[in-house]
């Protein structure tokens, strides 16, 4: 009747093994008789539906009341029904477990539809394992109850005291045990399995964009024409340090073009905004590359183009989360900046939190938590770490080098200046010395990036 479940000699316990009654109980004798009582054709009503997973395949429990207000069970192994809540249909058994089922459109001349081989079983009930025991054979005993009636049944699978099973009786008087509700799994989680394991690690994304502007300085003649016209596109779009420095503007749009919002650029259909985008032009690289023969058989980084593009994705499916659960995950939204300095590129990484406790403060009254990383070959590893609230801001330097240390508090005086100068009230400003770690895509939003109170 169901996929993976043996109609043998004694009933089935789908996933877990197969169980059998010791004893015929009113319980049982009552769901035998309420098969028998099925009329060859009944109108019924669906009152649900309920997809399950048996052994990694598919099924659909339709429960159904008959005209004798009579509720039993269909089982479906085809294509699912899309069923309404109370919609009717007409009953046909086929034979002693089979039957079909007619549905109306309810309208005048309306077009019937006829679903065939479905399974018929009794109504469901939970049983409460009460206890359980090994016999010699080694088969389990378990002592069970319905609420009313206790009585045993025989699995090769051990039931633990207090757990609780839901069951069913086929049309071969065979007790089926009803599996887990299938588990559906969202499908950026799915991505994120694909995507993750593939993806760059950071050092590796910097290595690789250092590796590509090499390649596009030195024109090698290996390269077909449309791999260095993507390649061209993708260095000359990398944001510079000088203007990232000088305009807002610039940060914003260096921002937007991170390749965490390609999706939303090509919904737009922002051509401009396009054309910059790290992740848009580094697909545009892969395409060209894996085009040309002779680059697929040279020292070209094709691979690693396809995992940077890899890495990006993952950035961005992680910020997917269900916000109808109650315990779903937030992340930080976390942004990754190839940007150039002169001859030099490095990989800055940003994040951008809310304070927690600020949920359900207004827009201009929440603290927002912002952290930048850096790694440039002058300075190592540092970051920079803002508590942010209106006007006012609190900013931490961490560096492992004790010389970017000195020359930070060298430049602090001016920098409080500048902040001053645009009416920002500067609550804190200081810099440390320690050892950074590097950061994980699953840290949560509730880990704090700062320790500043406004």
């Amino acid at each position: 009747m169901i996929p993976d479940i043996k109609s043998t000699n004694h009933p089935a316990l789908s996933n877990k093994a197969p169980s059998s009654l010791t004893a015929q109980t009113g319980t049982i004798s009552q769901l035998q008789s309420e098969i028998k009582l099925i009329k060859e054709l009944s109108l019924i009503r669906v009152q649900g539906s309920e997809t399950l997973s048996f052994q990694g395949k598919p099924a659909q429990l339709l429960s159904v009341t008959t005209s004798q207000q009579q509720p039993i069970t269909l089982i479906n192994t085809g294509p699912r029904i899309a069923v309404d809540g109370q919609q009717t249909a007409t009953l046909t058994r086929a034979a002693q477990n089979q039957a079909s089922l007619t549905f109306s459109d309810n309208k005048p001349n309306g077009v019937n539809s006829t679903i065939n081989n479905l399974s018929v079983a009794s109504r469901m009930i939970t049983l409460t394992t009460l206890a359980a025991s090994t016999n010699s054979n080694g088969s389990h005993l378990a002592q069970v109850s319905d609420g009313h009636n206790q009585f045993q049944i025989a699995s090769q699978t051990p039931l633990q005291p207090g757990e609780k099973i839901r069951v069913l009786l086929d049309a071969n008087n065979q007790l089926q045990v009803i599996p887990s509700k299938l588990a559906t799994t969202p499908p950026q989680i799915d991505a994120l399995k694909q995507s993750l394991p593939q993806q760059l690690s950071a050092p590796e994304m910097a290595q690789l964009i250092k590796q590509l502007q090499a390649i596009h300085n030195a024109s090698p003649a290996s390269l077909s024409p449309q791999s260095q016209r993507a390649l061209a596109q993708l260095i000359q779009s990398l944001p510079a340090l000088e203007q990232l420095t000088q305009s807002p503007d610039a940060m914003k749009q260096a921002i937007q073009t991170s390749g965490q919002f390609s999706e939303s650029l090509l919904k737009n259909t922002n051509a401009a905004a396009l054309n910059t985008d790290l992740k848009m032009n580094l697909t545009r690289l892969e395409n060209a590359t894996n085009d040309s023969l002779s680059q697929r058989s040279s020292n070209f980084p094709t691979e690693q183009v396809a995992n940077a593009i890899e890495r990006i994705t993952t950035n961005q499916l992680r910020h997917f989360s269900d916000l109808n659960q109650v315990n779903a995950q937030t992340y930080p939204l976390y942004i990754e900046l190839p940007i150039k300095d002169h001859q030099n590129t490095s990989l800055v990484q940003l994040q951008i939190d809310q304070e927690a406790q600020d949920d359900n403060a207004q827009d201009h009254e929440r603290r927002w938590l912002v952290k930048l990383n850096f790694d440039f070959e002058e300075t190592g590893r540092f970051e920079a770490r803002a508590g942010i609230q209106e006007n006012k801001v609190g900013i931490l330097f961490a560096a492992e080098d004790a010389a970017t240390i000195a020359a930070i508090k060298h430049q602090m005086a001016d920098l409080k200046q500048q902040l001053i100068e645009k009416n920002i009230e500067v609550q804190r400003l200081d810099a440390f010395q320690t050892t950074l770690s590097e950061d994980k895509l699953k840290s949560p939003t509730q880990t704090s990036l700062i320790d500043v109170r406004t």
